[in-house]
């Protein structure tokens, strides 16, 4: 029987992706299951949902720093908020395809990533800064692509339109696929309570 698959869509941008990229494996303790770690672009599917960034509302904006730095805390989690916020997250995304050479990024590809925004203090705009991440991501890797390269861009915005199909309204979203073709989606950090029970109803 093969092993239930999640596909973990995420954007760089989003800290609760961050906090829960680190959770999963956690909340999912004991289960046999396979991730398809899958870079998307958030401003992409905002605009198709015709919504915007809460991070653009003062308030919100305050709650989200607060809450990510209370939730980062009780998880023992290093956590930063970047010099810049938002920014640009996709030469990001675009790194983290091109570290692979069909564009499926390994876990530890994206945890480094994650780190560099997300426990340095750096500007993730900074573009030699980035370079000198990238450089440092490729030198152990034994075959990655050039960030620029158009199959990069092309396999970003398909995983975008791929996130849209599921359902997708923002990061980070966990989509359970079903031996039916179907697909279940799970929304946020408090989705993982829900993908585990999902999971062991399968097993």
């Amino acid at each position: 029987m093969p092993l239930p698959t999640i596909r973990f869509y995420f954007d760089f941008a989003s800290p609760y992706a961050y906090l829960a990229f680190h959770q999963l494996p956690k909340a999912l303790e004991g289960l046999a299951y396979r991730v398809q770690y899958c870079p998307m672009s958030l401003g992409a599917i905002f605009k198709a949902r015709q919504t915007t960034s809460p991070v653009f509302q003062p308030e919100k904006r305050a709650w989200i720093n607060r809450h990510c730095t209370w939730l980062a805390e009780q998880a023992d989690l290093p956590f930063v908020m970047p010099a810049v916020h938002p920014f640009a997250s996709v030469p990001w995304l675009r790194m983290a395809l091109a570290a692979s050479p069909h564009g499926q990024p390994s876990r530890a590809v994206v945890e480094q990533l994650f780190a560099a925004i997300w426990q340095t203090g750096n500007n993730p705009d900074d573009a030699d800064w980035r370079h000198s991440i990238w450089q440092s991501v490729a030198q152990n890797l034994p075959e990655v692509r050039s960030v620029d390269d158009a199959a990069v861009k092309t396999e970003l915005f398909a995983l975008s339109d791929q996130a849209l199909a599921h359902g997708v309204f923002g990061a980070p979203s966990c989509v359970l696929l079903q031996e039916d073709g179907s697909s279940q989606l799970f929304w946020g950090m408090e989705g993982l309570p829900m993908l585990r029970d999902a999971l062991e109803k399968q097993q």
